[in-house]
């Protein structure tokens, strides 16, 4: 590199770059911090969110009055593999039932 070449670089990192503005310098530009308005859940595998996904396909069940009956019983029965898949001990699979129980319920 050049001297020429590393004094215009020298430059251009201490000035910046020629009409290149910041972001303060811009009128209407914000950089007011994020807020979120809910906290994000955090999910785990274990026993007790099984459980509480097998609570909310239950509740959903009961609330589902426009459903056809095979929508409610693929529903029941990926909650039902879903409980047995927990309870033997294969959380992320049970989980993973529950889930899709969930949606089956909630996409008809």
């Amino acid at each position: 590199m050049t001297h020429t070449a590393f004094a215009l670089f020298c430059l251009t990192c201490a000035v910046g770059l020629p009409g290149a503005a910041r972001a303060d310098a811009i009128p209407g530009a914000s950089t007011a911090p994020v807020h979120e308005a809910v906290p994000m859940a955090v999910t785990s595998d274990t026993l007790d969110y099984c459980r509480t996904l097998a609570r909310k396909v239950h509740r959903t069940l009961r609330q589902t009055a426009a459903a056809s009956a095979p929508i409610i019983n693929q529903a029941m029965y990926l909650e039902h593999e879903g409980e047995a898949l927990c309870a033997h001990g294969h959380l992320r699979s049970g989980i993973a039932q529950e889930r899709r129980a969930l949606v089956v319920l909630t996409r008809s």
